[in-house]
């Protein structure tokens, strides 16, 4: 189980089973050490077995696409989708994967909110006014 933060992401991804069969999925969240995919497909995926995927970022993020070297952990499969967990061995493109990441956490890094007045270090007056 994955403990770090993990970032929503909507990026493409192609999966290569053991069979050679390339198939295209959804990159549901990633982390530093992990992800999870999603595809309307079946995907034979064996448990704690290594594999490669492509990661094909956004277009808005001008990022260029990566692979991952990956391993099984989990697998949901339902009358409709498929979803499966997977550890990140290694990444063949390590500046890939962390601008990926980086751009991730750019985009849910939520906004510090503005100050309302009273709301900074400095005291409150509450002296009655007229006195």
């Amino acid at each position: 189980m994955r403990n770090e933060l993990r970032f929503m992401s909507n990026a493409l991804v192609y999966m290569v089973d053991e069979a050679k069969k390339e198939t295209e999925a959804s990159l549901r969240d990633l982390s530093s050490h992990g992800l999870s995919i999603k595809c309307d497909g079946y995907i034979d995926i064996e448990p704690n077995s290594p594999y490669v995927i492509a990661i094909i970022p956004e277009k808005e993020t001008n990022l260029d696409k990566f692979k991952l070297e990956i391993e099984s952990r989990w697998v949901k499969v339902n009358k409709f989708q498929m979803e499966s967990g997977f550890s990140v061995i290694v990444p063949f493109d390590d500046k890939g994967f962390k601008d990926y990441l980086e751009y991730l956490a750019q985009k849910e890094k939520p906004e510090t909110p503005q100050e309302a007045p009273g709301e900074g270090n400095e005291p409150l007056d509450i002296t009655p006014s007229g006195t």
